[in-house]
């Protein structure tokens, strides 16, 4: 049996027993979860379980991709070297939410298997939980099994998806693939070692588990039932490991042959090791989900990183792991179609990914091999392990990994301090200019936000903030917060700047010059300009028209600036974020091809422009999250969003967004693009602007070009190549001033190989020269040179206030000992400097003008010594 005819089996089967297919959720899990990634079929159904939302059905039926490389679940360290273990797996899954229970959940795992996948029932074992006498009377009385194939465990057959969250008792179904696949002679039933394969579980959803620890019982009893796709398709067709399926078969015979002296089964786990790590990198891209430093994204870093480093030891060659991509979209797609849609974007972050570990990757396993040849007591340093991280971008996981296989061990808790004080230095430089209130200090307050609908509202002052701490008052001249119940001014989200503008009453008169989110209140940050202002009272809050109006208008251009993106680069662009001010927009996106062609930066200009001048009204519609997704609409992957999403359509651009925006396109005026550059591994930021601050802008470029024109005696329109002209002039004397420096560093040479000093078979020139560059020096040591075939020549410029150190010895002095680097090492310190090179060549430089000379005693009492 293939993969995909057991996926289709199994759905066809439960569809006739009344359940409704629900699609795979993605691996980045529901907002409710407290997982990093999608651990288990039922995570989508986990506010179905608390009674928080309604079942898409009483009987439903998955087929959940899953990533376990995090976490109590993480399977990681037996990955490839046993036959069950794997990153990304497929979960099949039944539910029933309070419909059916015990009886048919087992009546059902028990058919499936014996008739459908066609397994010998007599090698079914089965466990269920020490308390639980329904689950052993049903396998027993009803299923017919005896005695000897029932145990019942404690801890085992207790099954919880995290520290919190719904949990309950178990039964699991376990095959026996005999007693030459025992761990020994104890192996003899469920749980003991690797002759009984656990292929089905089905958990008796019964409680949820709080914070505190407390077991209390859910709303309704369910079903969730777990079987690893991975392993019944190895059961299914006689296999022991699940490496021997097509799922793996067909990647691990499209990988490259290798050239590797590993020993033929450290080589096949190798192998398994890159399959596995393959089909779960393809599905994080496809997921949303790009390599970074952080969460989700460090994950998928390491993964890559780790299969590279893997493939590397097999002798693959550079980039075959991007050459694996179409293999796994090929192995998977009949069951995922979406991974043909993204193929192309898989592949470009791998490639980028993967190009950009190949370049460090050598020499932090050279460090590595160091650090490792002088570990302490067997031990590497967290400082190393930071420091190779920090450098050469090993994560800690994957030195670990490699330490380990030396017989290592890391200084982990050495390593986290070190990233603790990386972030907190990172902290410290991004910290706001005003401190945030922290949400104990307030009591539980919801603003409500009337924004949309206008600029001014009346609302009663319901805190009081100064100096971090509550307070009942303000008065003139303080600064501190407002907490209204009701205001019109937008908090800081999404990367949209709160709102500016006045807080009064007939009396006083606050200016609020930012708002931001305290939980769900909304604090208004500013000074009493006149007057008292109390808890409790009565203000008018308004918002500056002038202020709202231009951060609409930006935000707005960052929707039709990644249409724009999308329509000219392709669909693969994904946001990574964005900020919005009054006078510019950022917005970064996802982008593996480098930047932006001229060509390409004026395609997306044009196209927002286009955008503009059509003039299409905004609609806005608050829609249920699922009704939203239908619509097409753009939304950023990754991101939390409630039941209920704001969608707005801005001519062709459909996003979902809760900011302020334009009331039309053409409000935008004009759209210019001011940068674009890269800020990280595949992010590319552009800024730009519109409106008032666009007009501005391209009137302060039309001044600059007409004061360079009038400056250069030439017209706007002829000023390029009036520039060109300059060009080639400033060349020419450049090539001019070099010809002259050289006859004059021949002439110099003379005198300096006149004055040369010689003692035994060692000869030294060395001289402090005034007011000379680094090229300067380079003229004067060629010249030097060629009248001085053997010896040590140094030479120290100076030239305002820094000096320069160059360095050259003879073939002859090299084999008498003489090394020009070590020269300029010793040279350096007197300059407050640096430097090195080679035997033959060494160059470095400092800042201490007058520690010249005592660098070149220095280095001839070294050279003459």
């Amino acid at each position: 049996m293939k993969s995909q005819e057991l996926r289709q089996a199994f759905v066809d089967f439960f569809v006739s027993k009344g359940h409704v297919h629900v699609p795979s959720a993605s691996l980045i899990p529901d907002a409710m979860s407290t997982t990093l990634f999608t651990i288990a079929g039922m995570e989508q159904f986990v506010p179905v379980f608390l009674g928080e939302r309604p079942a898409p059905a009483p009987r439903v039926a998955t087929v959940q991709r899953c990533l376990r490389v995090a976490g109590a679940k993480s399977d990681i360290e037996n990955v490839g070297r046993t036959g069950r273990h794997g990153t990304f797996l497929e979960m099949l899954g039944n539910f029933s939410f309070g419909d059916y229970y015990k009886r048919e959940a087992i009546a059902y795992a028990w058919e499936f298997s014996t008739r459908v996948l066609g397994l010998d029932p007599a090698k079914i074992h089965v466990t269920v939980h020490t308390g639980d006498d329904e689950a052993e009377r049903i396998w027993r009385e009803e299923v017919g099994l005896d005695a000897a194939r029932v145990t019942r465990c404690d801890e085992e057959n207790f099954w919880t998806m995290g520290p919190t969250g719904p949990c309950g008792p178990s039964t699991e179904l376990f095959y026996d693939t005999g007693a030459e696949h025992a761990g020994g002679p104890h192996d003899d039933a469920p749980n003991k070692g690797d002759r009984f394969v656990e292929f089905w579980n089905v958990v008796f959803q019964q409680f949820n588990r709080g914070t505190d620890g407390r077991l209390t019982e859910l709303p309704r009893k369910a079903i969730d039932t777990g079987a690893g796709l991975e392993r019944m398709l190895a059961l299914c067709n006689g296999k022991v490991s699940m490496y021997d399926t097509d799922l793996f078969v067909d990647l691990t015979a499209a990988l490259p042959p290798g050239s590797s002296q590993l020993p033929a089964h450290e080589q096949r786990v190798r192998r398994n090791i890159v399959a596995d790590h393959a089909r779960a990198v393809t599905f994080l891209i496809n997921d949303g989900i790009f390599p970074s430093n952080t969460d989700r994204g460090y994950v998928l870093r390491f993964l890559i990183r780790r299969a590279v480093r893997n493939g590397r030891l097999l002798g693959f060659p550079s980039g075959f792991l991007t050459a694996l991509v179409p293999a796994v979209v090929a192995s998977l797609a009949a069951g995922y179609p979406e991974l043909r849609e993204h193929a192309a974007r898989i592949s470009r972050a791998v490639a980028q990914e993967e190009a950009s570990f190949e370049r460090t990757l050598e020499r932090g396993i050279a460090m590595l091999d160091d650090l490792c040849g002088r570990a302490h007591a067997n031990r590497l340093a967290g400082s190393d392990v930071f420091a190779l991280h920090d450098t050469y971008g090993f994560p800690m996981e994957l030195t670990r990994e490699i330490a380990a296989e030396r017989g290592l061990t890391i200084d982990e808790a050495g390593f986290n301090a070190a990233m603790e004080g990386q972030r907190e230095r990172a902290r410290r430089d991004a910290e706001s200019k005003r401190a945030v209130v922290t949400l104990a200090e307030l009591p539980a307050i919801t603003s409500v936000f009337t924004g949309y609908e206008g600029l001014e509202c009346e609302g009663e002052i319901v805190a009081l903030l100064r100096d971090e701490k509550s307070v009942g008052r303000l008065t003139t001249g303080e600064r501190g917060a407002i907490v209204l119940d009701r205001t019109p001014f937008y908090a800081e989200r999404g990367g949209q700047i709160g709102d500016r503008g006045v807080i009064r009453d007939a009396d006083a008169t606050f200016d609020a010059q930012d708002a931001q989110y305290l939980g769900d209140a909304i604090a208004h940050y500013g000074v009493v300009t006149s007057g008292e202002l109390s808890i409790g009272q009565r203000v008018r809050a308004s918002v500056h028209d002038w202020w709202r109006r231009e951060i609409r208008r930006h935000h707005t251009s960052a929707h039709l600036l990644q249409r724009a993106l999308k329509d000219v680069l392709g669909e693969d662009v994904a946001q990574a974020g964005s900020w919005v001010g009054i006078d510019r927009m950022r917005f970064d996106f996802r982008w593996t091809s480098g930047s932006l062609t001229p060509q390409q930066r004026y395609d997306v200009s044009h196209r927002v422009n286009e955008m503009i001048r059509d003039d299409s009204p905004l609609v806005t519609r608050e829609l249920a999250i699922a009704e939203a997704k239908s619509t097409g609409a753009i939304w950023m992957h990754g991101e939390k969003y409630g039941e209920r999403v704001r969608v707005v359509q801005a001519g062709p651009s459909v996003e979902f967004c809760g900011g302020t925006h334009s009331h039309s396109t053409g409000e935008l005026g004009l759209f210019v693009i001011l940068s674009e550059f890269s800020i990280g591994s595949g992010i590319r930021r552009i800024e730009s602007c519109v409106s008032s601050a666009a007009e501005t802008f391209v009137h302060r470029q039309q001044e600059l070009v007409g004061e360079l024109a009038s400056s250069l005696a030439t017209s706007p329109d002829e000023l390029g190549e009036r520039v060109g002209k300059l060009q080639r002039e400033v060349k020419e004397l450049q090539n001019a001033v070099g010809q002259l420096r050289a006859r004059l560093a021949s002439a110099d040479a003379q005198e300096y190989v006149r004055d040369a000093e010689r003692s035994g078979e060692r000869t030294f020139v060395g001289a402090v020269v005034p007011e000379a560059t680094p090229e300067a020096l380079r003229h004067l040591s060629q010249a030097i040179r060629m009248r001085l075939p053997s010896g040590v020549i140094a030479l120290a410029g100076v030239d305002n206030g820094a000096v320069s150190l160059v360095v050259w010895a003879s073939e002859d002095h090299v084999k008498l000992g003489v090394h020009a680097g070590n020269l300029v090492k010793l040279a350096a310190p007197f300059v407050d400097g640096k430097g090195g090179g080679q035997a033959a060549q060494a160059q470095g430089g400092g800042k201490k003008a007058s520690g010249a000379s005592d660098a070149l005693r220095a280095i001839r009492a070294a050279v003459l010594a």
